[in-house]
């Protein structure tokens, strides 16, 4: 009996090292919570809908199945957003994890919930992962698109009124 589990054990070992993979069940994070302020050459605007997209294309506009999330900003013009996250199946490897894939989410906003334009819209075509900390948004309506850049492991490219940062925890 002995033998027999030594020679399992080793052909499971074997197996494992060539490549052999196990499909495994979880969530992946497809956008990361965002929290906001829209302000109107400085004045902060209440009543801005702002949508959270995980998929959008490169023009800014949802992508067929895309999930959303949507809030309304308050008096200071403060809003906050999700983070989403997808179930998927991934093989699962522990010699070669690669967990990254395209980061096309981005953020949209519209004065009468009808009418949206790009708050801020990462490049459709870039590998990354997503921010899995509080990312920032400051919008100005006042102001056009500019180019904004998320610093994290991976920095993430995208354009739009509003910058988007990674938040810094304070220190205590």
């Amino acid at each position: 009996m002995k033998s027999s589990s030594r020679i399992l054990l080793c052909v499971l070992a074997a197996a494992s090292v060539v490549g052999c993979s196990v499909p495994i069940k979880h969530k992946y994070l497809t956008a990361p919570q965002i929290s906001g302020t829209v302000t109107r050459a400085g004045k902060p605007v209440e009543g801005i809908h702002m949508q959270l997209v995980d998929v959008l294309n490169a023009s800014g506009e949802p992508a067929l199945g895309a999930v959303t999330q949507e809030a309304v900003t308050d008096a200071q013009g403060h809003f906050t957003l999700g983070p989403m996250k997808q179930l998927a199946r991934r093989v699962d490897n522990p010699l070669f994890k690669v967990d990254q894939h395209t980061v096309p989410w981005g953020l949209r906003m519209s004065e009468d919930d009808q009418t949206w334009h790009v708050g801020w819209v990462s490049d459709p075509d870039m590998l990354g992962e997503v921010p899995k900390t509080v990312v920032t948004a400051q919008c100005d309506l006042a102001v056009d698109s500019k180019s904004s850049v998320i610093d994290g492991d991976i920095a993430i490219v995208g354009a739009g009124p509003c910058k988007l940062k990674v938040a810094v925890a304070s220190k205590k």
